[in-house]
């Protein structure tokens, strides 16, 4: 399971942008439009892959060498169409010869403006604070799109969060995808109430999975439920036995709430946290809101330092 992962997480993250940094590199431009159209198509591979990526897995700071090796990719190609023609013979011949990059163009243009489009939201968000202290936290799972956050397609976790902790090397764990719950940076890390409100549900005693293991029948694992702000928030897949308040519980900002875990449906310790709307007091149910945290929208690939 392991190497059916790392497969096709490397090749999106490193050998499809490699191949068009390379490409580009390496280009022999008959004209300084053809030049700047290999330019536009790199960059849109480069950024989209910049944006979408689950960096984490093999370090958060590697998304920035993707960016230098585009640069300059961008500056040593450009030294070879300097002198070029700007066009071909004509325009109509430009437009001729270039027709598949441009046609390449489109597509990749409209694939990063789409994912672009999953850092705004329309609705009205909900400010709480941010539930975790004393780390380098990461959003996994984030935004207004499935591009970058798989929950989008659920009407209650449209704006879920997935949340890990990064250690120093910019990696959410020891290892590629360990068995061992201790050797994720996140896991045993304390939470905190993100709002003044009232405990609605809390529930303790579900065991945490072993990775890749997960509890289907019990999707949101241990977890508490607030009511504060005219909405519901959901923090989800809490350590067992870690759980400090429960139904009924009137609670504070900051207030410790228990300890990230992996229990219930998830594939690896993290924090899920959502809001909501309605739901009869079903804590997966209802119309999700936009969660913000320092006046941010968090999406795939945003960092939080506490």
């Amino acid at each position: 399971m392991m190497f059916g992962q790392i497969i096709p997480l490397f090749f999106s993250l490193f050998f499809l942008p490699g191949f068009f940094i390379l490409s580009l590199w390496k280009s022999s431009n008959r004209s300084r439009f053809e030049w700047l159209l290999r330019v536009v198509n790199a960059a849109a591979v480069v950024l989209f892959i910049f944006i979408i990526g689950p960096w984490d897995w093999f370090s958060y700071y590697l998304r920035y060498l993707l960016l230098v090796l585009l640069a300059a990719a961008a500056l040593v190609s450009y030294h070879s169409a300097q002198g070029r023609p700007f066009f071909l013979n004509s325009l109509r011949d430009t437009l001729r010869s270039s027709f598949f990059g441009l046609l390449e163009a489109v597509v990749l243009l409209g694939l990063l403006i789409f994912v672009l489009t999953g850092h705004f939201y329309f609705e009205e968000p909900v400010e709480l604070a941010f539930p975790l202290q004393d780390g380098f936290y990461y959003v996994g799972q984030g935004g207004n799109n499935v591009l970058v956050n798989y929950h989008n397609v659920s009407r209650a976790q449209k704006y879920a969060l997935d949340i890990v902790a990064l250690n120093a090397a910019g990696l959410r764990a020891r290892g590629f995808y360990p068995a061992e719950l201790e050797r994720y940076v996140i896991y045993g890390a304390p939470l905190y109430c993100p709002c003044d409100g009232e405990v609605v549900a809390a529930v303790d005693g579900l065991p945490d999975q072993i990775p890749p293991a997960a509890d289907s029948e019990n999707a949101a694992g241990n977890h508490v439920a607030i009511s504060c702000k005219g909405v519901i928030v959901l923090l989800a897949h809490l350590q067992p036995g870690s759980l400090l308040v429960q139904a009924g519980d009137t609670v504070t900002t900051g207030q410790p709430l228990g300890r990230v875990g992996n229990s219930g449906n998830t594939s690896e310790p993290h924090l899920h946290i959502h809001a909501i709307k309605g739901g009869a007091g079903d804590v997966l149910a209802g119309e999700g809101v936009p969660v913000i945290f320092d006046n941010r929208f968090p999406v795939r690939n945003s960092v939080f330092i506490r």
